[in-house]
């Protein structure tokens, strides 16, 4: 059965569908018909106007800001590296068998040995490059 009730989409429905986070709350939305006189952005620099990862931080130290950095370079090196020599010995191990049925057999743990691999290679530079609490604070 059709429902009586129809609900129309319009661009503020889908934004507010798909970024839940950055739909204004109906106290800061101006009534219909009037004139919009205040600007609810203004005042807010350009990074808090829009809906952002949570990790991403605007007011980073310097200090804070080469960690963060570090972090994001030792990832991607550490984890093109591994991509790399692992498939290097994986591309041996498929020439080294002879038989399909079983290159596909050892294919299927070596790459769930990588997932698990790589999941180590990032929680590891995060463990290591975490963001540390100030001790007086």
């Amino acid at each position: 059965m059709i429902s009586s009730r129809k609900k129309t989409l319009n661009l503020r429905t889908i934004e507010a569908l798909i970024f839940p986070e950055a739909v204004l709350p109906p106290a800061v939305l101006p009534a219909a018909g009037a004139a919009q006189t205040e600007d609810p952005e203004r005042g807010r620099s350009p990074f808090e106007r829009f809906a952002i990862p949570y990790m991403f931080q605007p007011a980073l130290r310097p200090s804070q800001a080469a960690v963060a950095a570090l972090r994001s370079f030792l990832r991607i090196f550490l984890g093109s590296l591994l991509f790399g020599v692992w498939g290097a010995y994986a591309l041996l191990l498929w020439t080294s068998i002879t038989n399909p049925l079983l290159r596909v057999a050892a294919m299927i743990p070596m790459i769930a040995l990588f997932l698990v691999l790589l999941g180590g290679v990032l929680i590891g530079t995060t463990l290591v490059l975490r963001p540390r609490a100030r001790g007086g604070v």
